[in-house]
């Protein structure tokens, strides 16, 4: 069980005890619930080279440098230790404390836990690395409808069971480390942890592994981070702290040429990974918890609907671009995503409480799902492809070429129609959420419904505050203030050609 107790370090200068040459020693004073303990810190100084407002040796001072990093490494490691104590023993005391940082294996066994905990890492991205090879080959052998030979699809079958089995052993020797509440807890360890769970989850068909390919990735960002900064290759939790997220992000902005909301991101998943650290015991309290993570809100870019309008309209002269146009066009009128649309079969076609045909897909990333009826735009293109070769072979309703091919597609569209606009898929569902619905009077809660959102707040990275809007609002102001003629209701109607005049009195 946790108890919270308060945990105050200070150093400070021990006057009586200055030597023959004029310095005096620092000590550092640890104070837990009101029990006092102290001890040398090895440092001595002339008083006058001491800071006592930031408690640090000034630059008078020739060692200062090598002194104050010692001084901010003691404060860490003990820190460390409090939190150590505290996870194996529950109540710390100052004493404990000292004695936990003065004992010398003590420091040989962290070293030990530190090269496990490499091995871990280096084992855990070796794991992820065939896994995410193995359902890449997958995904290739039974796309589009197609059936691997027999004999391939056997080698399949038995690599994942022996991935399986693989991911089964490490994560038992993993929570043998885990579970220890004696073993040093460090970033790298807490990242791995996170890691491992969610592979597991991928590989049971809870998880999405592009997800799980992106969580990794951050992973080498920030262990990149950690030896460009602190020239090592992992940090102990309590190392963590307003100042670490400040600089990453910085890191990610100027040396990997991220745009803030990137950077941002980032700093969210560390905050993820140290909120399971909590949960599992490992720390009291966030040392990040406090950093707010920002996004700057973009503005969104769609067609307008006179715009939709003449794209449906216009010929062009290669049957990939009109059919990459019907495709952009069936996102516009349903909201659903390029993958969404890509995997589009009969199967997710209902009948609706009205009778008539519904889309209906969940979707993996927010585990929500798209219901809403099909307009007959979206029926039409579905009974223009209903034959088309491909979406036989794939037993699809839609003749979806690939990412690359599409967005290559879509540029040039756009580049011929002279849109202004960077061309790209999700362009599409901002049409959808804008155009389609929140300008036709379409609430907030029924748009993120049939965009597939989780929550209502999340609807709003996609409904804008657009011109069409604020005129429709605008001409509905004008009509309840004003008359037909366009004076303001409510005024008192001038006598005799003219107005009361009101005298103001100065109080």
């Amino acid at each position: 069980m946790y108890v919270k107790q308060s945990f105050a370090l200070l150093f400070y200068l021990k006057r009586k005890k200055m030597t023959s040459d004029g310095k005096v020693p620092i000590y550092v004073r640890l104070t837990i619930d009101g029990l006092e303990e102290e001890m040398s810190t090895g440092i001595k100084v002339n008083p006058i080279h001491w800071e006592n407002s930031f408690k640090m040796v000034t630059s008078q001072d020739k060692n200062y440098e090598a002194f104050n990093k010692a001084l901010s490494k003691m404060k860490t490691d003990l820190n460390r230790h409090f939190d150590l104590i505290q996870a194996t023993e529950e109540i710390a005391t100052p004493k404990m404390v000292l004695e936990a940082y003065r004992t010398p294996l003590r420091g040989e066994r962290i070293r030990e836990e530190r090269v496990k905990n490499l091995q871990l890492s280096d084992l855990l991205d070796k794991l992820i690395e065939d896994y995410l090879d193995y359902t890449n080959r997958y995904k290739k052998a039974y796309e589009d409808g197609k059936m691997p030979l027999p004999a391939r699809a056997q080698l399949l079958e038995a690599e994942k069971k022996a991935l399986h089995e693989r991911i089964e052993e490490t994560t038992q020797n993993a929570n043998i480390i885990f579970d220890n509440k004696n073993w040093l807890k460090t970033l790298i360890l807490a990242t791995n942890e996170h890691l491992l769970y969610f592979l597991q989850m991928s590989a049971s068909d809870h998880r999405s592994t592009n997800t799980l390919e992106k969580m990794w990735g951050r992973k080498r960002r920030t262990l990149e981070f950690i030896e460009y900064r602190y020239k090592v290759l992992d940090l102990s939790l309590t190392e963590l702290d307003l100042k670490f997220c400040e600089q990453f992000k910085v890191y990610n902005m100027t040396q990997r040429k991220t745009i803030e909301n990137t950077a941002t991101r980032y700093i969210q998943a560390l905050k993820e990974t140290m909120n399971r650290c909590r949960a599992n015991g490992w720390i009291s309290a966030s040392p990040i918890e406090l950093y707010k993570c920002r996004y700057e809100e973009g503005d969104g870019q769609w067609l307008t609907m006179q715009e939709m309008i003449d794209l449906i309209q216009a010929e062009f002269d290669k049957p990939s671009l009109t059919e990459v146009r019907d495709q952009y066009v069936f996102c516009a009128f349903t909201g659903l995503s390029y993958a969404e649309v890509r995997s589009f079969g009969p199967g997710d076609i209902i009948t609706g409480i009205d009778g008539k045909k519904w889309v209906s897909k969940d979707r993996q990333k927010t585990g929500g799902d798209e219901t809403l009826p099909l307009l007959p735009i979206a029926l039409d293109l579905i009974e223009k492809y209903k034959k088309h070769p491909l979406c036989l072979k794939r037993n699809k309703l839609l003749p979806v070429p690939t990412n690359q091919q599409y967005n290559r597609c879509l540029k040039v569209i756009f580049s011929r129609m002279g849109f202004k606009i960077d061309p790209g898929s999700h362009d599409a569902r901002y049409f959808f959420a804008n155009e389609v619905t929140f300008n036709q009077g379409v609430q907030l809660k029924t748009i993120a419904r049939m965009l597939g959102q989780k929550s209502d707040r999340a609807v709003h990275t996609y409904v804008k505050a657009n011109r069409t809007a604020i005129s429709t609002s605008m001409k509905e102001v004008s009509q309840k203030l004003f008359g037909q003629s366009g004076e303001l209701k409510g005024l008192t109607e001038k006598k005799g050609g003219r107005a009361k005049v009101i005298s103001m009195k100065a109080s």
